[in-house]
């Protein structure tokens, strides 16, 4: 598909593909050759560069990270997605409405990074806390040994839940703990390796997706590795990760500049084919042999060939997923292609 690099016709084309979806009962027509596979996908979307641009960010601003941040508690939905961009040689935690993708508010404070999440009692931004319900109001989250790349995530109530940590202090092990809903000094906090042999892995991502799971690529081979675990005993507990007899795990798999997520129906990553169809490609929980190296098995997948347009997230649930089209500066919220 020959790609429009014109903003204005960019604009034209979605607007035109979105009314026709929202006016058509059948979106079967949009077919690659005219229109992108994933905008039939599309629920909300936002003029994200209008956004950058009144925050100071400018026109270039970066989206570093984004996260669906849900958190409901006292019979009222406070959920946000969450947006860490930079530009003008600074950065802004940005707060969007999770239905129409609205502006909703901008915090303020120091120690911002691109470490998002929906923790007990708040948003995290790296070494913060906002509070949902005064998002004026920021607290100081533990000292992270990496605060840019550490993982965090609640299981439970967002008022009294647990929050889990997963936080490399290396390319070879990471720091697994669990925090009280209070936060302070954690109840438990262990040391693991990746795995028993001298293998360097980046972290992608560390969530509650059919348990307890870590998804890390590994730098031998350039695949993804998940392993997850059926309680938070075993998550913190000693030993290796990937190799560990106590975990469930899916992979390997190809995994393309980093763009891998854990998903309740599965892992999810993008991945460049040999023959230049890129896709995201979603794989089957518990399939694939680590020491055996066979992969793990594929359960459906998207065509996406867009160059300028951004994979941000996919959450956990697998009910979202959210890119940003860099030319036309527009960030879309869609529906996943499998719900």
């Amino acid at each position: 598909m020959k790609r429009m690099t014109n903003p204005l016709a960019r604009a034209a084309v979605a607007s035109s593909a979105l009314f026709i979806i929202a006016t058509f009962s059948t979106c079967d027509f949009l077919t690659s050759d005219v229109f992108p596979r994933w905008l039939s996908y599309v629920e909300a979307s936002v003029d994200f560069r209008a956004i950058t641009v009144a925050q100071g960010l400018g026109s270039d601003a970066t989206i570093e990270n984004l996260e669906f941040a849900p958190y409901v508690t006292g019979g009222t939905d406070y959920s946000k997605v969450l947006v860490y961009a930079t530009g003008n040689s600074t950065n802004r935690l940005i707060l969007l409405s999770p239905e129409s993708m609205e502006y909703k508010f901008t915090p303020t404070g120091a120690g911002f990074t691109r470490a998002l999440a929906s923790v007990s009692n708040g948003f995290l931004c790296g070494t913060q806390i906002v509070d949902p319900l005064n998002p004026g109001n920021t607290s100081a989250s533990p000292i992270w040994t990496n605060a840019t790349s550490v993982r965090v995530f609640r299981v439970g109530n967002p008022v009294t839940g647990l929050n889990y940590v997963v936080d490399p202090n290396s390319s070879l092990q990471g720091i697994f703990a669990e925090y009280p809903s209070a936060w302070g000094a954690a109840t438990v906090s262990v040391t693991r390796d990746f795995d028993s042999l001298v293998g360097n892995f980046t972290l992608l991502d560390s969530d509650f997706a059919n348990g307890y799971s870590v998804l890390s690529r590994r730098h031998s081979n350039g695949q993804g590795y998940t392993a997850t675990f059926a309680s938070a005993a075993l998550f913190w507990a000693g030993g290796t990760v990937f190799d560990s007899a106590a975990a469930i795990k899916t992979g390997p798999f190809p995994v393309a500049d980093d763009l891998a997520w854990l998903t309740d129906g599965g892992p999810v990553a993008y991945s460049r084919g040999d023959k230049g169809v890129n896709r995201l490609v979603r794989y089957k929980w518990g399939t694939g042999d680590f020491t055996t190296g066979a992969p793990a098995q594929e359960i459906d997948s998207l065509a996406f060939d867009e160059e300028d347009v951004r994979i941000l997230s996919f959450d956990p649930s697998g009910t979202w997923w959210f890119i940003y089209d860099r030319v036309d500066g527009r960030l879309y919220k869609l529906r996943t292609w499998w719900k």
